[in-house]
Protein backbone atom coordinates (compact mmCIF):
# COMPACT_ATOMS: atom_id res chain seq x y z
CA UNK A 1 0.00 0.00 0.00
CA UNK A 2 1.47 3.32 -1.10
CA UNK A 3 1.60 5.65 2.10
CA UNK A 4 1.80 9.73 1.82
CA UNK A 5 5.47 11.12 3.18
CA UNK A 6 5.28 14.52 4.80
CA UNK A 7 6.88 17.13 3.97
CA UNK A 8 10.60 17.29 5.39
CA UNK A 9 10.76 19.18 8.12
CA UNK A 10 14.43 20.54 7.61
CA UNK A 11 16.17 22.81 5.12
CA UNK A 12 19.51 22.63 4.39
CA UNK A 13 19.29 26.54 5.71
CA UNK A 14 21.59 27.47 9.36
CA UNK A 15 19.13 27.36 12.53
CA UNK A 16 19.85 29.44 15.16
CA UNK A 17 19.51 28.05 18.30
CA UNK A 18 18.00 29.84 21.55
CA UNK A 19 21.57 29.78 23.18
CA UNK A 20 22.69 32.00 19.95
CA UNK A 21 24.98 28.93 18.70
CA UNK A 22 24.23 28.55 15.00
CA UNK A 23 24.57 24.86 13.35
CA UNK A 24 23.98 23.75 10.33
CA UNK A 25 20.67 21.55 9.59
CA UNK A 26 21.01 18.66 7.70
CA UNK A 27 18.72 18.24 4.43
CA UNK A 28 16.34 15.55 4.78
CA UNK A 29 16.79 11.85 2.63
CA UNK A 30 12.98 11.84 2.13
CA UNK A 31 12.42 14.63 -0.77
CA UNK A 32 8.80 15.59 -2.21
CA UNK A 33 9.88 12.49 -5.05
CA UNK A 34 10.09 9.47 -2.63
CA UNK A 35 7.59 7.09 -2.65
CA UNK A 36 6.69 4.98 0.08
CA UNK A 37 5.18 1.28 0.48
CA UNK A 38 3.79 -0.61 3.30
CA UNK A 39 3.22 -4.11 3.42
CA UNK A 40 0.90 -5.71 5.53
CA UNK A 41 1.63 -6.95 8.73
CA UNK A 42 3.98 -10.28 8.24
CA UNK A 43 3.63 -12.75 11.53
CA UNK A 44 6.98 -14.74 12.01
CA UNK A 45 6.29 -17.06 14.98
CA UNK A 46 5.38 -14.92 17.68
CA UNK A 47 6.26 -11.34 16.22
CA UNK A 48 4.79 -9.54 13.72
CA UNK A 49 6.75 -7.16 11.58
CA UNK A 50 5.94 -4.63 8.99
CA UNK A 51 8.23 -4.16 5.57
CA UNK A 52 8.62 -0.06 4.27
CA UNK A 53 10.08 0.62 1.18
CA UNK A 54 10.91 4.04 0.31
CA UNK A 55 12.47 4.79 -3.05
CA UNK A 56 12.81 7.76 -5.77
CA UNK A 57 14.43 8.06 -9.43
CA UNK A 58 17.58 6.41 -8.50
CA UNK A 59 17.59 5.02 -4.63
CA UNK A 60 15.60 2.63 -2.90
CA UNK A 61 15.81 1.06 1.04
CA UNK A 62 13.73 -1.28 2.04
CA UNK A 63 13.52 -1.55 6.45
CA UNK A 64 11.98 -4.00 8.50
CA UNK A 65 10.17 -2.80 11.55
CA UNK A 66 10.01 -2.58 14.60
CA UNK A 67 13.30 -4.54 14.54
CA UNK A 68 14.47 -1.55 12.24
CA UNK A 69 16.47 -4.03 9.84
CA UNK A 70 17.80 -2.60 6.70
CA UNK A 71 16.84 -5.79 4.29
CA UNK A 72 18.25 -4.04 1.29
CA UNK A 73 19.99 -0.18 0.36
CA UNK A 74 20.93 1.39 -2.89
CA UNK A 75 22.29 4.65 -3.53
CA UNK A 76 21.28 5.91 0.68
CA UNK A 77 24.60 6.29 2.45
CA UNK A 78 24.47 5.14 5.67
CA UNK A 79 23.66 8.59 7.71
CA UNK A 80 20.64 8.83 5.14
CA UNK A 81 19.69 5.16 5.56
CA UNK A 82 19.60 5.94 9.59
CA UNK A 83 17.70 9.57 9.33
CA UNK A 84 15.33 7.28 7.43
CA UNK A 85 15.05 4.70 10.16
CA UNK A 86 14.69 7.60 12.65
CA UNK A 87 11.90 8.98 10.63
CA UNK A 88 10.10 5.67 10.37
CA UNK A 89 10.93 4.93 14.12
CA UNK A 90 8.65 8.65 14.90
CA UNK A 91 5.88 7.67 12.49
CA UNK A 92 5.34 3.75 13.65
CA UNK A 93 2.03 3.90 15.17
CA UNK A 94 0.68 5.78 11.24
CA UNK A 95 2.60 2.97 9.83
CA UNK A 96 1.50 -0.12 11.83
CA UNK A 97 -2.38 1.51 11.15
CA UNK A 98 -1.59 1.58 7.71
CA UNK A 99 -0.24 -2.40 7.72
CA UNK A 100 -3.56 -3.38 9.41
CA UNK A 101 -5.83 -1.89 6.63
CA UNK A 102 -3.52 -3.69 4.06
CA UNK A 103 -5.26 -6.80 2.05
CA UNK A 104 -3.10 -8.65 0.43
CA UNK A 105 -5.27 -10.22 -1.96
CA UNK A 106 -6.84 -7.10 -2.98
CA UNK A 107 -3.50 -5.59 -4.01
CA UNK A 108 -2.70 -8.27 -5.64
CA UNK A 109 -5.68 -7.94 -7.52
CA UNK A 110 -5.13 -4.74 -9.11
Amino acid sequence: MNFDIPAPKQTGENIKTSDTKEKKATISPITTDTRMAVSGILHRGESRSVCVMLEDNERSIEIRLPEGEILSRKGYTEEEAEEILAYLNENMDDIMNTAREVNPMKAFMK
